[in-house]
């Protein structure tokens, strides 16, 4: 449903890579030769850039945008737009269920129709909020990607891929392509007619409790959802987004910051690079102008130690594109679970850190027995403390820093940092609401679990665009330290803002806000 604003007013072993068959069970195949037959080429291996946004292409076909320009718009605000954002609201995605919608991010068509990705069903508007379409039988979907005039995504879970005809919703094909999906943020991108997605469960996880990872990558046909390949990392995949650096070859990194380049085609090893061991993150990786990849994750052991108060546990890489070399490292303050961007101009990387929190106390009387008064009388005593700003020292735990800060591209060395005011809950907005009423049994899903900021993106001067999932959505200027916010109530995951010409669509954990200039 739409809300309308009111006047007042708003993420290897050095093994071989290994075939998979059609059918996608474990074990060792032979790569299906039919892809190579249906008139696609293969390209050579190269640096090629790929080609500017067209008449004809979309605004935000990918979860961070446009290929070649990754977490960057040309479709920046003004001062003015961007200092008075309320006014510009134009409408407000709200499902019904409320907070026990998850929204995974949107995207943005040639004519600016929004597609809205949740885990109860995929929805086409206008711009202007009209209802084009809707599938509420494509539950739980990883975040698609806009190929021509065909959506293409995966169900968790399941493992069923599908192909839906972007103009009417239809599907055009389905296909399980796996036993099942990690459980984390996934996303399935593609190029060329080639889809990327991470598939099954890496069973050495030692907390399942907060989602097991994707054991491997697979390459899928576009044309009818055939497996071409597979690729197990070394680690598993944790919010996997391959980047396609030319047209045959494609880069992935593990959850331990190891990073893969593979053939498009084929999924033939061209390099890769160990991560650090004992090491997990949430954040993932980018290409720059200079066509080089940058990375964010963390330093070796640090999983058991990296939300401690200035570990300097967060690692920031960069590495060359031809062979896989590391460039440069920079320690970071916070531990490292964010995309990095590159500005257009290719001469800084920003990256929005800080620590996450996924523990709301409300969850810890589930299956207590606890009656439903000691249930509000538990849930009051939380909102006291958060509107105290005080649940965490409470519990004898720090508050968490956190900061958006730009780096030299060429050096590696920090250029500025913004600190914004440490976040004070045991979990980031709402979800203490959400537990509470999934123990009152008045919603199916207790926390949407975000992490502490989504993806930035870098517009044409330079400015930050960033939600953090404190319920603020920030705009900020380096050149004049200026950080203007817009209070959205709600969590953010890590898709991030996606922009069109005079349009700009912010997502929280389970709503939608469209403003329009």
């Amino acid at each position: 449903m739409l809300q309308l604003p009111s006047l007042s007013l708003f993420l290897l072993t050095s093994i071989p890579w290994r075939a998979l068959c059609s059918e996608c069970g474990e074990g060792d195949c032979q790569a299906s030769p039919s892809f190579l037959q249906t008139g696609l080429r293969q390209h050579e291996i190269s640096n090629d850039e790929i080609p500017h946004r067209s008449v004809n292409d979309h605004y935000w076909p990918h979860a961070k945008g446009t290929i070649g320009h990754l977490s960057q718009s040309s479709f920046g605000l003004s001062a003015s737009e961007a200092g008075n954002l309320s006014a510009s609201l134009a409408w407000k995605w709200v499902h019904p269920s409320n907070l026990s919608a998850i929204v995974q991010g949107t995207l943005i068509d040639r004519d600016k129709n929004v597609i809205i990705v949740s885990r109860q069903g995929i929805y086409k508007h206008t711009a202007a909020g009209t209802l084009v379409w809707r599938r509420e039988d494509v539950l739980s979907s990883q975040m698609p990607v806009i190929m021509g005039d065909v959506l293409y995504g995966m169900e968790a879970t399941s493992a069923v891929m599908y192909a839906l005809d972007l103009a009417t919703g239809n599907t055009l094909w389905q296909k399980k392509v796996a036993l099942t999906t990690g459980q984390a943020g996934d996303v399935v991108e593609g190029h060329n007619g080639v889809l990327v997605v991470a598939v099954d469960l890496d069973l050495s996880w030692d907390t399942p409790q907060v989602g097991m990872p994707a054991k491997r990558a697979i390459g899928v046909n576009a044309s009818d959802g055939q497996v071409l390949w597979t690729y197990t990392p070394e680690c598993g995949f944790w919010n996997i987004m391959a980047l396609f650096p030319d047209e045959s070859s494609t880069v992935f990194m593990d959850y331990c910051g190891g990073l893969y380049r593979v053939g498009l085609f084929d999924g033939s090893q061209i390099w890769r690079v160990h991560g650090s061991s004992g090491s997990v993150t949430e954040g993932g990786s980018t290409l720059g102008p200079d066509h080089n990849v940058y990375t964010c994750s963390n330093g070796q052991d640090t999983k058991l130690t990296m939300n401690v108060k200035d570990a300097f546990e967060g690692r920031l890489r960069k590495y060359n594109i031809s062979d896989g070399s590391l460039m440069w490292e920079t320690s970071l303050p916070n531990p490292c679970m964010n995309f990095p961007a590159v500005s257009p101009d290719g001469e800084t990387v920003v990256l929005a850190d800080g620590a996450k929190v996924l523990d709301p106390p409300e969850k810890w009387l589930a299956g207590r027995g606890n009656t439903s008064q000691e249930i509000d009388e538990f849930y009051a005593l939380q909102q006291e403390l958060l509107t105290n700003k005080s649940q965490l020292q409470y519990y004898g735990r720090d508050n968490l820093d956190a900061s958006i800060s730009g780096y030299d591209a060429i050096t590696g060395k920090m250029k500025w940092t913004h600190d914004v005011k440490p976040w004070y809950g045991m979990s980031f907005a709402l979800d203490e609401e959400r537990a509470y009423l999934w123990l009152k049994g008045k919603k199916p899903l207790g926390y949407c679990g975000p992490p502490h900021w989504s993806g930035p993106t870098i517009d044409q001067e330079g400015i930050i665009y960033v939600s953090r999932s404190d319920g603020e959505f920030h705009i900020y200027d380096p050149r004049h330290n200026s950080d203007m916010t817009f209070h959205t109530g709600d969590g953010a995951l890590l898709s991030g803002a996606a922009f069109a010409d005079g349009l700009l669509v912010v997502p929280t954990c389970s709503w939608v806000y469209v403003f329009r200039f």
